[in-house]
């Protein structure tokens, strides 16, 4: 089970669990100051978190309500996580891009001044040395470095998204019709319902999301959803479904073609295909 652990920015004591990487399901009211990311977790079936809970209760209350959350001191590396159980930081996912730094590179320099007989042989100078190449060692727990709740590195642009609609059925049968499969409405929590767009693992994704702080609209980021290849039976389903053709099919050469349109809700969302 893959979890998303989640510090509370205004009580540092309290942490929360959700399978959700944008943390949208998780309860506001328990913390005013909102969520900040803290790591990832890979959790087996037997396996251990290094937090003070019970990892049992956890991954029984996540798959029942999506999120669990609970108080305690700062963690600490426990020894004895067998390595396919340890936590996965998200700097760690990818290596990081490499730059030549001055300070990494040593260059032989030729000396015209002789040796002295009596002193002894001067070692061998030593070779050039490119910037080191990261890799895939994993530091040994004990020896890792106390790390401060910061932003995970970014990856990419857009990471991942949450539509917000009203009636999350009627968006589920405008969606599934749009993008030509079908949607499964899940339970994310107290008050927070979702239904996952497709995309394919370790890809960008997003989810339908209805809650209580979810208000559509046609005047915010421009989303494009990919209907490769069926472009025009999308636009032909979008107003079939309660939405509204903005702009017919039109030309972005040399990135393809697009219709803007209003889903069910009243988002405004671009449908694309090259």
């Amino acid at each position: 089970m893959r979890l998303y652990i989640f510090r509370c920015r205004a009580r540092p004591g309290i942490y929360a669990a959700t399978r959700f990487e944008t943390a949208s399901n998780l309860p506001r009211e328990e913390c005013s100051g909102g969520w900040a990311f803290y790591e990832r977790v890979d959790l087996t079936p037997k396996g251990r978190l290094r937090f003070a809970v019970d990892a049992t209760r956890l991954r029984r209350q996540v798959q029942q309500n999506g999120w669990y959350m609970w108080e305690e001191s700062a963690p600490e590396w426990r020894l004895g996580i067998a390595p396919e159980d340890r936590l996965v930081r998200r700097d760690e996912e990818r290596p990081p891009a490499e730059h030549e730094s001055t300070a990494s590179v040593l260059v032989s320099v030729p000396t015209t001044k002789k040796a002295s007989p009596t002193a002894p042989p001067a070692p061998p100078a030593p070779p050039e040395v490119g910037p080191a190449r990261p890799v895939g060692v994993s530091t040994p727990a004990e020896e890792r470095p106390a790390r401060s709740v910061a932003a995970p590195a970014v990856w990419h642009q857009v990471v991942w998204f949450d539509i917000p609609t009203r009636d999350l059925d009627r968006a589920v049968r405008f969606y599934s019709a749009v993008l030509g499969t079908a949607l499964k409405k899940e339970q994310a929590g107290p008050g927070v319902a979702i239904a996952m767009l497709p995309h394919s693992e370790g890809s960008i994704g997003g989810c339908l999301v209805q809650n209580m702080d979810a208000r559509p609209s046609e005047s915010g980021p421009l989303l494009y959803l990919n209907t490769q290849g069926r472009l025009d039976e999308a636009t032909n389903a979008v107003e079939k479904y309660g939405g509204k053709v903005l702009a017919a099919r039109h030309s972005i050469s040399p990135f393809g073609f697009r219709a803007i349109v209003l889903d069910s809700e009243g988002n405004r969302i671009a449908l694309h295909s090259m």
